[in-house]
């Protein structure tokens, strides 16, 4: 249940990214106030589309959802990510056995699924855990965006395979939008990336 807006600007070089707790009460289109993953359990991502959409204003182009699995395969495809933890955890919270550390650590997929999984030994629980998906979130699509993965052909198309294969996306997000996208951003970098 990890609600991420994400806007890319125009150029292709600025990303922000808004994180949405998945207990916010908002108003669902046609159920009334409830927490903002009803919305999905309701109407699957059209429903969460539209209840976004009515809440920010913004239009909402894509929808791009993963599993478990899936997002320690991508994890797993960059070669794993580093990550910056502001709280330590020491893996005996919701997690499961996974220790961060506060500060730097380098996470493969199972490792990174605990760390964005975790919020009972965080100080603010959900939104602690909030923080850690978009730290998550930056440490990949740097990865993604890092010129030894966009310029090399045999790596960049592994990559778009696992996350076409573990991704589930609108119609109108396929394989070549996926890929020309992550290249027009090729200049994107941490500084870049806002929440």
């Amino acid at each position: 249940d990890v609600i991420q807006l994400v806007h890319i600007s125009n150029d292709r070089k600025q990303v922000s990214v808004v994180h949405f707790p998945r207990d916010y009460y908002v108003d669902i289109p046609g159920h009334g106030k409830n927490k903002i993953n009803a919305a999905y359990a309701y109407g699957q991502s059209p429903l969460l589309v539209q209840t976004i959409q009515d809440l920010v204003g913004v239009k909402i182009d894509h929808v791009a959802k993963t599993d478990f699995e899936g997002f320690k395969n991508i994890t797993d495809a960059v070669g794993g990510v580093r990550v910056y933890a502001e709280e330590a955890s020491n893996g005996r919270g919701n997690s499961g056995p996974v220790a961060i550390r506060q500060g730097w650590n380098d996470l493969n997929g199972e490792q990174a699924l605990a760390f964005v999984r975790e919020r009972y030994q965080l100080s603010q629980g959900d939104i602690s855990r909030g923080r850690r998906q978009q730290a998550f979130l930056k440490a990949l699509m740097l990865k993604v965006l890092d010129r030894d993965t966009l310029l090399n052909p045999v790596k960049f198309s592994r990559l778009v395979d696992v996350g076409t294969k573990n991704t589930t996306v609108d119609e109108s997000f396929d394989r070549s939008t996926l890929r020309s996208q992550a290249l027009s951003m090729r200049k994107v970098r941490g500084e870049d990336i806002h929440f």
